[in-house]
């Protein structure tokens, strides 16, 4: 039986006893505080080789817990991932860094270069000994009276052996991550008081599924879209919930993304309008 645990959205994890054989995602805990982890992280982390920091943006810490400790992740100003050590305050080790300058980020919302990505805090299992991790691009639109939010992830491979990553370590691209979405409805003041709802709310979220295939090095993902609908005029208690569920197929890098993937996702009733 699969269960799925909403502490974030796009975390779907397996319990019962096939779970066991199952490959697991990873949450990874953020570090809200980075001086009272270490008075001395700026000495300690910004200091090693290829990282870099600034006075502005601080960077994102995550903490994974292992069996033999704990280990970080750092999102960096210079668009770097590294998987860190802490010995002891002030003394970090780089264990591994991953450099996405060369990947295809979006720009921000300001419509300026984005400076650090934006990645959901949790690990995928890609395949044997080989982690994920989803790079976001958050796309937002404004109604009169209402708005949306589109969250759309690249999956990336983390390989050891790859310090540039590039667009061959994008596993699978452009897949609906979350949304919601609210528009108008109710347009005079005999509307909206006779009206139980006067918006159309929309919202989503993504759960996977992580298999072992013995005939290749990666898992096979499976994909379940959550999507809720509360049209206007009717009570919360008449919204609908639906599921879609579809296997993901790897990129190829030869034609690149062509729409979402999967595109038979509502996606908050299509996605963005660009």
């Amino acid at each position: 039986m699969q269960t799925t645990i909403l502490v974030m959205p796009l975390l779907g994890i397996c319990s019962g006893l096939h779970a066991e054989t199952l490959p697991q995602a990873i949450r990874l805990r953020e570090i809200k505080d980075l001086d009272k982890l270490d008075p001395n992280w700026i000495m300690g982390m910004c200091n090693l080789p290829g990282l870099e920091c600034n006075k502005v943006e601080v960077p994102r810490l995550f903490e994974r817990k292992t069996e033999t400790g704990r280990e970080f992740y750092a999102v960096m100003v210079n668009r770097t991932l590294s998987r860190l050590a802490m010995k002891a305050p002030g003394e970090w080790q780089l264990l591994n860094r991953w450099s996405f300058e060369k990947y295809p980020l979006p720009p921000s919302e300001d419509g300026s270069e984005a400076r650090m990505l934006d990645i959901h805090p949790a690990l995928y299992p890609a395949g044997s000994g080989l982690w994920a991790v989803a790079v976001l691009n958050r796309i937002t639109e404004s109604y009169s009276g209402g708005g949306a939010e589109f969250v759309i992830a690249d999956f990336v491979t983390l390989d050891p052996g790859v310090t540039d990553v590039g667009e061959d370590q994008r596993r699978y691209g452009n897949v609906p991550f979350s949304c919601s979405k609210t528009v108008r409805a109710c347009f005079s003041e005999r509307e909206y008081k006779t009206s139980p709802h006067c918006h159309n709310e929309s919202t989503g979220y993504l759960t996977l599924k992580f298999d072992i295939n013995p005939a290749s090095h990666f898992h096979d993902w499976t994909a379940t879209w959550h999507e809720t609908s509360w049209p206007a005029g009717i009570a919360k208690s008449a919204q609908t919930k639906k599921q879609q569920t579809e296997r993901l197929a790897p990129l190829k890098h030869d034609v690149g993304p062509r729409g979402f993937v999967p595109s038979t996702f509502a996606f908050c009733a299509g996605g963005p309008a660009g």
